[in-house]
């Protein structure tokens, strides 16, 4: 009963993904992202919310430490031909800090996550978010790529699916 509900939903998540035109909403790629890592590493339902509360927490504070990073330095992607090389070893620094910090967090999940989880499916857990990556990327790209056909062709909506 479980894998039907578990295929129902994911066939449910992909035509979503697939027959959205615009930019996938962030709500809807963690949705997936969910089921799917509940799914690859097997979770059981016990450990289940306790690796949601972990993992949550750190794609949380990635998140944070990347807009920190990202606020700070929009002004030296905007024009560094000014800037001197005090600017350039604070901007190193900082880009190295926040590279560590990345690191520190990463160091910390795996902490946390040695207390419920074993150290094969932690292991296993940062080969599945690349995996996870790769296959949004690959969703996207098809997105991209309808969107320009249908752009280019002038169809219409209903024009596009009755010639496929």
């Amino acid at each position: 009963m479980k894998k039907i509900s578990f295929l129902f939903t994911m066939f449910f998540i992909a035509n979503c993904l697939s027959a959205q035109e615009r930019n996938i909403s962030t709500e809807k790629i963690d949705a997936y992202k969910k089921i799917y890592l509940t799914d690859k590493l097997n979770l059981d339902s016990k450990n289940e919310s306790k690796f949601w509360k972990v993992y949550n927490l750190y794609q949380d504070s990635l998140k944070q430490n990347y807009r920190q990073r990202r606020l700070k330095y929009r002004k030296i992607n905007l024009d560094s031909s000014n800037f001197s090389d005090k600017e350039y070893e604070l901007y190193i620094n900082d880009f190295l800090n926040y590279e560590k910090k990345k690191i520190d967090l990463r160091a910390k999940l795996i902490v946390d996550l040695k207390e419920f989880m074993s150290l094969k499916k932690t292991s296993y857990l940062f080969r599945l978010e690349d995996d996870f990556r790769r296959e949004m990327m690959e969703k996207l790209k098809k997105n991209r790529t309808k969107i320009k056909v249908k752009k280019k062709s002038g169809l219409s909506k209903g024009a596009l699916k009755l010639s496929k």
